[in-house]
Formats: structure tokens, C-alpha cells, sequence
């Protein structure tokens, strides 16, 4: 069967059945679902719990939910029915893996450039459309003012309400759900203590059923689990009045802009189609109420809203070069986290005095020459025909805005200076500021910060970048991570030398071991102290666990949530061969050269062999 045409098929029956599903169900007991599903995933790393895509699955359930009408008998979404629908979305986002396979027919007789063509395509399309904006309330908040404030007057023109008043709003709500959630937790507290209370004294009087019955209704417990019970039916609801209290004249303008309700919503016909809940995440179950089943989806909105007006208004061009100015200055402020007091830092600086190949930054400090490039241009939507989202992507990645000319622009000196050539530095006056001299005791590199996360095409530059066998692979890595990354070296106390280390293994890595997260790379280098093991690894391709990029969600609770201080404990990497586990249906275990250590069936619940003291089911069993 046609790849295309199967995969239609699977789309249309999963939507199918989703509409049934949810054609009969209130509107507050789907969104509900939702938003505890938000609260648990929170709090909880159980895997089997977890959606494969929860970022893009919900609110398309959520799309399909506001595109039907509220039934005039509504009924309660049940446990089953959540279970039901989350194996629906499960199915429809892994469907698109049609498109990618070879006809049993063709099986053994495609090229090679078949596979690599379908190999990138896959890659970018899955991450384009299955991952999310992965970034706190903190970072978006502070995107939005970097990006989107300074343009207010265009915005307040174009949407009636300007991006520092609607952040102003968004930051409203987060304080107000915060609030009720730990008033809930109170009385969480609260009535499970009077509760105790109560039973223990049933239990030295020897009450019956009855008389601990009659003992409920008394103030002192009634009172509390009156006061609990309203709380959890309110949690997560926003009500328009306070909300025209807290910001009059404002208030219905955001309200009418970022707000939904049921019926009001297009068709969605496609998982990859943008959900109205991305840009309206705010969904009206009354005039006056509406529900908001996560707050970061509120400031992504703003996000999305506010750059998209910009980019289809007359200010287009002058958002673009603001956008571009911004992630320099951005990129800069985030790199000296990783240097010393005495590096030497040049922005916006040339080759020659006539102003001839431009460099972001230019930085040097112990052990390193860093050769940085801001591209802020965003990854661009891949068609679905691999052949054509190939192309697409290629030409992006070669684009004077993309990945390969930030490499081109740092390789430059790179060879020069492993040529042996002093590489004066200029501003745009024509003035040498400094020199970089060839030294053998530093590591030049190229660096390339985008402003967006490009998935694997930046983790994994075999994929795409060009260069010549003898020149290095550059550094790639978004502006999110780069702040991550920051925030780490200034807790933990590192410096230059630490990242000299991290680069100078990362960049040997490209081909070799795949995650598409870069905060996957770096937590590793951080619990085995460095990546010297994975590049002795004698393997075709090392799959990392998406569990090493969890010490940034540790540092971050600790930093910004009050969370427990984080220590890096280092233990030796486990391997695992993925191939002979499967043959055997046991866990492989194999030493950096490739030999079986042991098969071992490991308990779900026992603690993992390699060292993270977490459970095996949480850690290097997820998903097993």
C-alpha cells in the first residue's frame, strides 16, 4: 500500500474514533483530564503515565474537543475513556512513521541516499511537529521581553493590548492558579488532620458508622472538607471578573484574544496542524469563566501571537533585524557565564579594517579560541514527502541565515589560525581591537547559537553540514539550552577549563551518539565527569537516555522552586545493546569495547544499574 494513502487511513479512522470519544463529554471533565494529566506528569516521572508526545498531543485532543458542540446531556470523561483517548493519540502521532518506511517490495534495493534523505526528513519532521517549546515560565517570560516588548506600540495597534500588558496579565494568572493550588495544598493539610483526629477518637469511644457520620457534619470538620472540596472543584479556573478588577479595559480585550470556547474552534483534520489551543489556551465554559489547564501554554500563546502579528504587519522587517540584534546581545550576556573575569570578549568585529567577513563574537580565555555566530532565522515546517522536505531542509541548513554558513564563518578562522596566521581583529571603524595569535594550548571552535531548537539537525551535524574531512564540527546549540547551560557552570562553580573539556569531546560525537536534545550531551558529560566513554563506545550509534537531561529540571526546581540543592554524583556510564536485548528479551549489558557482561532480567522497581538511584522502570528501563 501507498505510504501516503495508509497513512490518511489511520489518520481518518483515529479521528474518528477521538470524536466519538469525546462528542458526548462535558467540556470540564475533558479539560480536566487534561490538566490533571499536567499535574501528575509534574510531579512524577512514572513513564507509563506519559504520553509520547504530550506537547503537541493535547492540544490537538483539545482541537478536536472545541471544534464539537457541548452535548445537551454531557456526561463525566471517564478513567477509561482518558485511557482510551491517550492510546488514540499515541496511535495517530506515531502513524506519520509511514511515511518513512521502505515497500516490503523495495526492502534490500534502495540507495543509500534514500535512506540518509529519509533518515533527516524523519528527524526534523518529528521533532517539528511532536515537540513542544521546551522552556520554564521564567524563560519565556523572558523571551517575551526581549522579543516582544520593545514592538508594544505595533502590537497595542494591531491586537488592541500590547505585549508588556498582556504580559503583565499572563504573570496575573500564574500568581492567582499558583495561589490557589498552595491554598489547596493547605487545606489538603488541614482537613486530613482534623480527619485523623476524628477517627482516632471514634476509635477510643468506639463510635459506629453512624455516630462518626453525625461527628462529620460537625463545623470544626465539616467547615474544612467543605473548604477543600471547593477548592478542588475550582483549581485551574479563571473568572473574567476578577480579572476585569485586576486590569480594567484590558481585561476583555485578552479575554476575547486568548480565550476559547467550545464550538468556536475549526475542523482540525491533522495531528500536524496547529491546535487553537496553542494560541487560545484559555478554554470558556461560561461567559465568565474559563479554565486554563497549563499556564506556560499562556505565555507561549502570547509568544506565538505577538511574533506572528509582527511578522504579517509593516514592522516585519524591523522585528526581524531587532530579532537578530537581540539574540546577539542575548548570546553574549549567556556566554561569559562560562568564561573568566579575564577573557577577552569582541562583538559585532571583522577580519579586515574594510569591514570584510563579520563575526558575532569573538572570544578568548584559558584554553580557548571561541568563534561564535547568532542565527535566529526559526527551523522551517517540513513537508510531508520526505524527497521534498529533504530538499527544503537542506537548502535552510545551507541558507546564508542557517547552520552551514555559521560554521563557514567560524571555520574560517579556525583554519587560519591552525594554518598558523595571526588573525587580527577590527570593528566597524576600522580599528584592530586584538589579535588572535596561533597557540597550540587552545581549542578554536566554531560556535553556531540559534535562537530556536533545531531537533537533531543540530545534535547530529553528520546529517547535513558540509565540510572537509580534516576540519572540525562546531558547536551548535539553541539560546534556551545555552541559558540552562549557564546557570549550571555558575552553580557548579566552572569555568573555561570545564568547557574546553565538554567541546573538545562533544564535537568527536557528531554521527556517533544521538539524542536530540543537547541537554542530553551535557548531562552525561556531567554524571560520568566526561565523554571520553561514549567515543570509545564500540558501536554503531550510541542512543543516549533522555534521563540525563533531567539534572537541569533538578537545578531549576532548586534555583526557581524551591527545590532541594542539587550534587552531581559521577558513576560510570551502563550500555546497553539495544539489538541483542531484543533477541534475547533481556537486558544486554556490554563493557565500552562491545563485550556482553550480562543478561539480566532487571525488576521494574529495582534500582538501576547505573547508578542514578532511581528506579530501572524511571531511568534506563523508560519506555521498556
Amino acid at each position: 500500500m501507498n505510504p501516503g494513502r495508509e497513512l490518511e487511513q489511520e489518520i481518518t479512522r483515529g479521528l474518528t474514533e477521538l470524536r466519538a470519544l469525546l462528542a458526548t463529554c462535558s467540556t470540564c471533565s475533558v479539560v480536566g483530564w487534561c490538566f490533571s494529566y499536567y499535574m501528575h506528569t509534574a510531579h512524577s516521572a512514572d513513564s507509563a503515565a506519559r504520553l509520547s508526545s504530550p506537547a503537541k498531543q493535547i492540544p490537538f485532543l483539545l482541537a478536536v474537543l472545541l471544534s464539537g458542540q457541548e452535548p445537551e446531556s454531557p456526561i463525566d470523561f471517564s478513567k477509561e475513556q482518558w485511557e482510551k483517548a491517550k492510546s488514540i493519540l499515541d496511535r495517530l502521532f506515531s502513524s506519520y512513521m509511514y511515511l518513512y518506511m521502505p515497500p516490503k517490495e523495495e526492502l534490500g534495493t534502495l540507495a543509500p541516499e534514500w535512506h540518509r534523505v529519509r533518515e533527516v526528513s524523519m528527524l526534523a519532521f518529528l521533532h517539528y511537529f511532536n515537540t513542544g517549546f521546551l522552556a520554564s515560565i521564567h524563560q519565556l517570560v523572558e523571551r517575551i521581553r526581549i522579543y516582544l516588548t520593545p514592538f508594544d506600540l505595533e502590537l497595542s495597534a494591531a491586537l488592541g493590548i500590547s505585549a508588556s500588558q498582556a504580559l503583565a496579565i499572563c504573570e496575573w494568572i500564574a500568581d492567582q492558579l499558583q495561589k490557589a493550588l498552595d491554598d489547596l495544598q493547605s487545606s489538603v493539610h488541614a482537613e486530613h488532620e482534623e480527619r485523623i483526629k476524628l477517627l482516632d477518637k471514634a476509635e477510643k469511644q468506639g463510635w459506629s458508622l453512624d455516630d462518626l457520620t453525625e461527628a462529620a457534619r460537625d463545623p470544626s470538620y465539616l467547615g474544612k472538607a467543605e473548604k477543600l472540596l471547593s477548592e478542588i472543584k475550582g483549581l485551574g479556573l479563571l473568572s473574567l471578573l476578577d480579572l476585569e478588577s485586576a486590569f480594567p479595559g484590558i481585561a476583555g480585550t485578552f479575554w476575547g484574544q486568548f480565550s476559547v470556547a467550545r464550538g468556536e474552534a475549526p475542523e482540525i483534520r491533522y495531528p500536524t496542524e496547529q491546535s487553537i489551543y496553542e494560541v487560545r489556551p484559555l478554554i470558556r465554559i461560561s461567559d465568565t469563566e474559563a479554565f486554563c489547564p497549563l499556564v506556560n501554554a499562556l505565555f507561549t500563546a502570547l509568544l506565538l501571537v505577538g511574533e506572528r502579528t509582527l511578522l504579517q504587519s509593516p514592522a516585519r522587517d524591523k522585528f526581524l533585524r531587532s530579532r537578530d540584534k537581540a539574540l546577539e546581545d542575548e548570546s553574549l550576556t549567556k556566554i561569559r557565564a562560562f568564561l573568566s573575569p579575564g577573557a577577552s570578549i569582541w562583538s559585532e568585529v571583522y577580519e579586515t579594517p574594510d569591514c570584510q567577513y563579520e563575526h558575532d563574537i569573538v572570544a578568548v580565555d584559558d584554553g580557548l579560541y571561541l568563534l561564535i555566530e547568532a542565527k535566529a532565522a526559526p527551523p522551517l515546517e517540513p513537508f510531508r514527502d520526505p524527497d521534498k522536505a529533504f530538499v527544503r531542509l537542506r537548502d535552510a541548513f545551507r541558507a546564508d541565515t542557517g547552520i552551514q554558513k555559521a560554521y563557514e564563518q567560524g571555520n574560517r578562522i579556525v583554519r587560519r589560525l591552525k594554518n598558523g596566521d595571526v588573525v587580527p581583529i577590527y570593528d566597524a571603524r576600522g580599528r584592530e581591537l586584538g589579535h588572535l595569535t596561533p597557540d597550540q594550548s587552545k581549542l578554536p571552535i566554531g560556535v553556531c547559537v540559534t535562537r530556536d531548537n533545531f531537533g537533531a539537525l543540530a545534535t547530529n551535524l553528520a546529517l547535513l553540514l558540509e565540510k572537509d574531512r580534516g576540519d572540525s564540527y562546531p558547536w551548535v546549540v539553541n539560546i534556551i539550552d545555552l541559558g540552562n547551560l549557564a546557570e549550571a557552570w555558575s552553580y557548579f562553580g566552572w569555568g573555561p577549563a570545564e568547557l574546553r573539556k565538554y567541546l573538545e569531546q562533544r564535537i568527536l560525537l557528531h554521527g556517533k551518539a544521538f539524542s536530540d536534545d543537547e541537554l542530553d550531551f551535557v548531562g552525561y558529560f556531567m554524571r560520568h565527569g566526561s565523554l571520553d566513554s561514549a567515543i570509545k563506545a564500540r558501536a554503531d550509534l550510541l542512543q543516549l537516555n533522555p534521563e540525563y537531561s533531567s539534572v537541569f529540571d533538578d537545578l531549576h526546581r532548586h534555583l526557581h522552586a524551591g527545590g532541594p540543592p542539587v550534587r552531581l554524583k559521577q558513576t560510570e556510564p551502563v550500555l546497553i545493546d539495544l539489538k541483542r536485548s531484543l533477541i534475547s528479551d533481556e537486558t544486554v549489558y556490554v563493557a565500552v569495547g562491545g563485550r556482553a557482561l550480562a543478561s539480566k532480567k532487571i525488576g521494574r522497581n529495582e534500582p538501576c544499574l547505573c547508578g542514578s538511584g532511581k528506579k530501572y522502570k524511571r531511568c534506563c528501563g523508560a519506555g521498556h
